[in-house]
């Protein structure tokens, strides 16, 4: 049966307090957004509006729930010299200084909401740069004592030394849970060497990489999110775009969506739509909790498409109206 949450209305917010967060990053980027009128290949595009940011998985997710009043702090190997001025909250970020200067990401959006991206390789952290970025990661987690420790984003590659065993020992001590919002080979490769985060927040084409199956229908993505279950992880968030998202709780599977929104620009969607669910839920098995973080997740996201700005006020975030049901398994999504 659908349940329709009323634009309005929205179940137990005044009650539902806000999480703590600790995010890392082990490869921030510089995002460079360019807004054409269309982008024409093999011939001159003219940009008449340029976003340069500091961006990454965690700190896009940081900067959100910044944003709605959560406590947090972004954890991130910088060269902060080369970035101070896009630092726009000092306070938001715990630096661990190293020498390079961050990768750039061109992020180019046309008229019509088309978003192409361009990802530069991010660069290998040293060992003593790995060590000093764990360190810093433990002595905020001991100072906010957070609801999640979130690893998001890339990897850089050759990166070996990035151990999964500490950050899940750190969560854990910590009194917290451990999100993994990286993309799908790197949550393979957590589970293949025994480390099972609480939470993935994969997209189709990193659930596709996380388990090895291709998926063309909602059938498929709730194949491969029991099979990362099976794993023994604890909730799996799949970002469907335009058709919304599903949680996959333990048994429990729900499918949530909105109207269509206005598409501008769909760099940063997955991390708001993540940052909407963790906002108010610290992932316990409670089912009212859980279809209230959802309601949220797919709200934020929502939101995020339809703005330029990588950072989403989340008091602005229109109350639509949001479906959540059982996800019918014959439906496309590729």
């Amino acid at each position: 049966m659908t349940v329709v949450t009323p634009a309005g209305a929205e179940p137990g917010r005044a009650d539902r307090a806000r999480t703590r967060v600790v995010t890392v990053t082990p490869a921030p980027s510089i995002d460079r957004v360019y807004v054409v009128d269309a982008l024409r290949t093999g011939s001159v595009n003219r940009a008449h509006r340029i976003e340069v940011d500091i961006g990454g998985n965690g700190v896009n997710l940081a900067r959100d729930l910044r944003a709605a009043g959560n406590d947090v702090v972004a954890v991130v190997p910088l060269d902060l010299e080369s970035v101070v001025d896009l630092v726009d909250d000092a306070s938001l970020f715990r630096v661990v200084p190293v020498a390079h200067r961050p990768r750039v990401n061109t992020v180019i959006v046309g008229s019509d909401g088309v978003t192409t991206n361009v990802n530069q390789a991010a660069t290998p952290l040293t060992a003593p740069e790995w060590r000093s970025l764990r360190a810093a990661a433990a002595q905020e987690v001991r100072r906010l004592r957070p609801d999640w420790v979130v690893v998001g984003g890339t990897v850089p590659a050759g990166a070996a030394s990035l151990d999964p065993g500490p950050w899940a020992d750190l969560a854990g001590a910590g009194g917290g849970r451990l999100c993994l919002d990286s993309p799908g080979a790197v949550v393979a490769g957590w589970i293949e060497r025994g480390v099972v985060p609480d939470l993935v927040s994969p997209n189709l084409a990193e659930l596709e990489d996380a388990t090895g199956r291709r998926i063309g229908t909602m059938g498929d993505v709730l194949d491969a999110a029991a099979r990362l279950i099976d794993r023994g992880v604890g909730a799996v968030l799949v970002s469907l775009g335009a058709r919304g998202a599903v949680l996959v709780d333990g048994d429990d599977i729900r499918w949530a969506r909105t109207p269509p929104a206005l598409v501008v620009n769909t760099t940063g969607a997955g991390d708001a739509a993540l940052a909407g669910l963790v906002s108010r839920w610290n992932g316990d098995r409670d089912g009212a909790a859980a279809e209230r973080a959802l309601t949220d997740a797919v709200r934020w996201g929502r939101a995020a498409v339809s703005r330029m700005a990588p950072t989403i006020a989340p008091d602005e975030v229109d109350c639509v109206r949001v479906a959540i049901d059982a996800p019918p398994r014959s439906l496309r999504v590729d």
